[in-house]
């Protein structure tokens, strides 16, 4: 092989019309036009093409070709770029769906068709012929055929919002993650300094105690970080077997009619006792802060009570479960 033949450039970096390369011009941007697909420079398109539609200048095509006809390529086989944009725009016009048809062999009969008509446009064979029958039919069916663009461009958007949903969920799990990691470590190190602290004063045999109180504390807030940082996920990805689970819930709670009560009086807070059904407080929690404030003189003389704290924290953190506005409007 000779020195000149090893350094000659494949055909498809060199412009067929002004005979430069890429090496000769690395940010040289090919075009193709849909009409013949010859490939020529951007620099060619514009100078040949910007006054008006002129003839394609590749030796043998007399097409007349406009500039904004031409595009990049996508693919590298041209005749697999030609056939992609021909079926494009006859799917374009037969878009009947499978539901417009009373049977399945009528709709692969319709897809046969269609197939045929784009075969014949990208090999050239009875083209004429299938172009009219192309424009006759776009001509007779206009209204159904923007009709099923409609409908074809909805679910292509409810497909992008799904798409954009899953991946907004697959984020959130991301940051869940690291929010319970870093939530896991803040609570390891507050019980090692609780453990430190109740250790210089704990007396003899309360280390194991002390220590198993601190591993509780850590695995429930573990516990309560990883539900209250899940519930929003469950509910965009598992709507159904969350409403179900929510409605047995409902289904469940005991529900207070005015119209049943002794008197017929409303619902007086004052007198009638609340029952909880979803929680019990306990007698005592793990918690620094609190039992710092409740061994405090002063806080005691106010009349500060850890207990009532507990009890509102855990009905702040439990109201409204359960609890769906549409059905409490459709029983008033």
């Amino acid at each position: 092989m000779s020195s000149l033949a090893a350094v000659q450039k494949p055909e498809d970096e060199i412009c067929p019309v002004c005979r430069l390369d890429t090496y000769m011009n690395p940010s040289m941007r090919f075009l193709i036009n849909t009409e013949c697909y010859h490939r020529m420079c951007e620099s060619c398109v514009d100078r040949i093409f910007s006054q008006g539609p002129a003839k394609c200048p590749i030796y043998g095509c007399n097409m007349t070709l406009r500039k904004n006809k031409f595009k990049r390529q996508t693919f590298a086989d041209l005749q697999v770029e030609r056939e992609v944009d021909v079926r494009r725009r006859v799917n374009q016009v037969f878009n009947r769906r499978r539901e417009e048809f009373d049977s399945l062999d009528e709709y692969n009969n319709y897809l046969e068709q269609v197939e045929a008509a784009i075969f014949n446009l990208v090999n050239h064979v009875q083209e004429e012929e299938t172009e009219q029958k192309l424009n006759e039919y776009k001509a007779a069916n206009q209204s159904a055929i923007k009709a099923n663009a409609t409908l074809l461009s909805q679910e292509e958007e409810k497909a992008e919002i799904m798409r954009q949903l899953e991946a907004e969920r697959r984020l959130n799990q991301r940051l869940s993650a690291i929010e319970e990691s870093v939530a896991e470590q803040e609570l390891k190190k507050e019980a090692d300094r609780k453990i430190i602290q109740d250790l210089a004063t704990a007396k003899d045999g309360e280390a194991d105690n002390i220590v198993k109180r601190a591993a509780a504390y850590v695995q429930r807030g573990l516990d309560l970080k990883k539900s209250s940082a899940r519930r929003g996920p469950r509910e965009t990805t598992s709507a159904v077997s969350f409403g179900d689970s929510a409605l047995s819930l409902l289904n469940q709670r005991t529900r207070t009619n005015i119209a049943d009560t002794a008197d017929g009086a409303p619902f007086d807070p004052t007198t009638e006792e609340y029952v909880n059904e979803f929680y019990k407080v306990q007698s005592q929690y793990y918690d620094p802060f609190l039992d710092n404030v409740a061994s405090n003189k002063q806080a005691q003389a106010a009349g500060f009570q850890v207990g009532v704290v507990y009890e509102q924290v855990l009905f702040d953190a439990f109201m409204g479960l359960g609890v769906f506005i549409e059905e409490e409007k459709k029983q008033v």
